[in-house]
């Protein structure tokens, strides 16, 4: 049951991801550590984009009473309505692409660490799988004496045969191995050992050559079954039992072993590449389709079939049939992508209301503030659950810059709300006091209105100078 990995992540990001999970030491806090430094990388993008549509936003407001003019004046005109929307535009500053390209560009990131969170994920189930394959393969090959020539221990810890080497071998005198070359391969055993190791077509195959060194071995105290019983043991209570049955079912329990202590769980799910869903476990129990979830084919590892997929999963009964999650990140997933759209949608208020004639804006910022939680709730089914925690912590991530861009952005472009004034190129506006009329009523000079019983009239001049 030989299984080589060749597993080389291509995507940067699921390189990196890999980094953060090794030195950490823990899958879930090297997910969380990925996401706080995309959400770095992507923070100047999304500063940028974030503080022009709140600028802009402040800017429609201050608009408002023109554009809502415009729109009474041009409710049938649409195309009128946004010429002379334009010229406002213009006139004020307002500009409506300057947070285009930060938006682009924090998307494309968001696509790359899609890809990055596939290929790791494929790759490491294909390394959990080829652990407990080693971990399998160990209690069989276990029955060779390792030589460290021909059979020896690579840097996986995995006891390996050199195949070609042994092939290429014309002697092995000075060895412990009993070699016996065939037509398609060779047989081995070794002096003391009690497993017989065939080559043949390149395919592997194991048999129990001697009792006796099972019971005697030194490392016959590791032996041990699922109930704890050694060969002698379990041959009493089941005298049908063969010993490569009993290595297998120890070999089933080493694998077991190895997948429970790998550290994919957190917190309700068991297993963190999987989608957090009932419907899913955290083992495949089908060999076809651990093949065409994670991508594996022969170029990826030997193809061990069915047969030996079932040992390796055959102590997992509970990993098999148990679910991986209960849908809580995506119910996650969906409430903080829609909190985080309401804030982004209250600060464009003013945009969705008055960038169209008939303010059908703000009815497409509402279908939106719902669409982008549904497509967030489909990528969480969708990927797995370690893509769910990045959806989850990007979106609280962003909220919070959300708040903290309006902010400044507001403390900078808003007016003051004392009517003190406005803030205009970074000063503060105060328009001068007009003086208010004086309440008393002045007293009705009889004089003036009757200028010749008064003989004023003779002293008014003569729009030439000469008097009347």
């Amino acid at each position: 049951m030989g299984a080589s990995l060749f597993g080389d992540l291509s995507i940067p990001f699921a390189k990196f991801i890999l980094w953060l999970i090794t030195i950490t030491s823990s899958v879930a806090a090297g997910v969380i550590l990925f996401t706080l430094f995309l959400k770095l990388i992507t923070l100047p993008f999304d500063f940028m984009s974030r503080f022009s549509m709140r600028k802009n936003s402040i800017k429609m407001e201050q608009m408002r009473p023109e554009l809502e003019k415009l729109q009474q004046q041009y409710a049938n005109d649409k195309n009128l309505y946004n010429q002379k929307m334009m010229a406002l535009y213009k006139k004020n500053g307002y500009s409506m692409f300057g947070a285009c390209l930060p938006t682009i560009i924090t998307l494309l990131i968001f696509i790359i660490a899609i890809g990055g969170f596939t290929s790791y994920s494929n790759y490491q189930n294909k390394q959990y799988f080829y652990d407990m394959s080693v971990a399998y393969n160990n209690v069989l090959y276990a029955g060779l004496e390792i030589d460290g020539e021909y059979v020896y221990i690579d840097e996986d810890g995995a006891i390996t045969v050199n195949d070609a080497k042994i092939l290429a071998a014309e002697t092995f005198d000075g060895t412990n191995l009993i070699v016996n070359k065939t037509e398609t391969g060779f047989t081995l055993e070794t002096v003391g050992g009690y497993i017989k190791y065939t080559l043949s077509n390149g395919a592997r195959t194991f048999a129990v050559t001697d009792l006796n060194n099972v019971i005697n071995a030194e490392y016959n105290n590791e032996l041990k079954n699922a109930d704890g019983d050694t060969w002698e043991q379990a041959n009493l209570k089941n005298h049908e039992l063969t010993a490569e049955d009993f290595l297998s079912s120890i070999g089933s329990l080493k694998s077991a072993e190895t997948f429970r202590s790998n550290g994919a769980g957190f917190l309700w799910i068991k297993n963190i590449w999987v989608t957090d869903s009932p419907t899913k476990h955290p083992v495949e129990t089908e060999w076809k389709t651990f093949q065409n979830t994670y991508g594996y084919n022969g170029q990826d590892v030997n193809d061990i079939g069915a047969d030996g997929y079932g040992k390796l999963i055959a102590a997992l009964t509970d990993e098999q049939s148990a679910p991986n999650g209960y849908f809580i990140l995506v119910a996650l997933t969906v409430l903080s992508s829609l909190l985080s759209q309401f804030v982004i949608g209250r600060s464009q208020k003013a945009q969705m209301e008055l960038q169209t004639v008939d303010g059908q804006g703000a009815q497409t910022q509402k279908i939106m503030m719902w669409m982008m939680p549904i497509m967030m709730a489909i990528f969480a089914f969708i990927y797995t659950a370690a893509f769910s925690i990045y959806i989850v912590l990007s979106s609280i991530f962003s909220l919070l810059t959300t708040l903290l861009i309006n902010f400044i952005a507001d403390r900078k472009y808003k007016p003051k709300e004392s009517g003190e004034g406005e803030i205009i190129r970074g000063r503060v506006y105060v328009p001068p006091k007009k003086e208010e009329p004086s309440k008393t009523k002045k007293k009705k000079d009889k004089t003036a209105d009757d200028g010749f019983l008064s003989g004023l009239a003779d002293k008014k001049k003569h729009p030439r100078g000469r008097l009347k």
